[in-house]
């Protein structure tokens, strides 16, 4: 990720493994952990809110980091028309269809492929993995599997950055992005891999998640005041605290604030 120093960065959808770079944390469901790998990290300012509808001024993050969200959305339109508003840069990560037909995630509702133009791909998921719960039990139980899909972690994985606009197209569910028969097609998508291997994701996910955690003590995250960024998070008004709740100037719409977390989440103003 080209994160610069002083760049104030947040990150939507956070939940258990937030990145160590990250100032602000946002999720839109801190109290249910159904659809993320374990229970929700909270260790710096953070916003109980929907990507889809945010709770920030304009360009007022430098950077916003979303990993394994857009597949979430509802509307992934709305959801990137906010990233862009909010946003000057940032990074995208959700599975490749390649990764969604092997693992299947029951909650994803897209699907995604990024051409070699740089243009994201982005069509309603129809069917269930074939494979059921198959390949996550292999790369939790079977270590000469876990190390084949690190190292060929792009065939699953797409990360995708942009600055100031993202290239993507919606297209119908019927479209087939991936044709699998065509050698030409696979030569591509395989050799898409060759160097892009980094020595860290070669070590073991239990080192790599420890020198994760060593290397996010180490971080200087900026500081932010929350109450010179938060706006409504559908009329995008100017809103005012109290030690309570926070209230949208324009609707009058009251969000509550629990045990000092803003719950900004998108329930339409009067």
């Amino acid at each position: 990720m080209n994160i610069k120093p002083d760049d104030l960065v947040l990150e939507i959808g956070s939940g258990h493994n937030p990145k160590p770079r990250s100032d602000v944390l946002c999720d839109k469901l801190p109290d249910d952990d159904t659809e993320r790998g374990g229970g929700i990290l909270i260790d710096r300012p953070f916003v109980a809110a929907d990507g889809q509808h945010l709770p920030f001024a304009d360009k007022s993050f430098d950077y916003i980091i979303s990993c394994q969200v857009l597949e979430h959305a509802e509307d992934p339109e709305l959801f990137i028309s906010e990233l862009v508003r909010v946003g000057k840069g940032g990074y995208i990560e959700t599975p490749t269809e390649i990764g969604e037909m092997l693992y299947g995630w029951e909650y994803h509702k897209w699907i995604f492929n990024l051409e070699p133009s740089g243009k994201l791909l982005i069509k309603k998921k129809e069917n269930e993995s074939q494979f059921g719960q198959l390949f996550h039990h292999l790369y939790a139980t079977d270590p000469v599997y876990a190390k084949f899909h690190t190292k060929n972690h792009g065939l699953f994985l797409i990360q995708f950055e942009w600055l100031n606009n993202i290239n993507y197209e919606i297209v119908p569910p019927e479209t087939r992005l991936l044709n699998l028969n065509n050698m030409d097609e696979v030569r591509r998508i395989a050799g898409s891999q060759q160097g892009k291997i980094a020595i860290s994701n070669l070590a073991p996910p239990w080192l790599r998640r420890m020198a994760k955690k060593v290397a996010a003590r180490g971080y200087r995250r900026n500081k932010v005041d929350l109450r010179s960024i938060v706006v409504c998070p559908l009329c995008k008004s100017q809103v005012t605290w109290s030690d309570t709740s926070i209230t949208c100037a324009n609707c009058n719409k009251i969000y509550p604030i629990k045990d000092g977390i803003p719950y900004l989440t998108s329930v339409r103003c009067n």
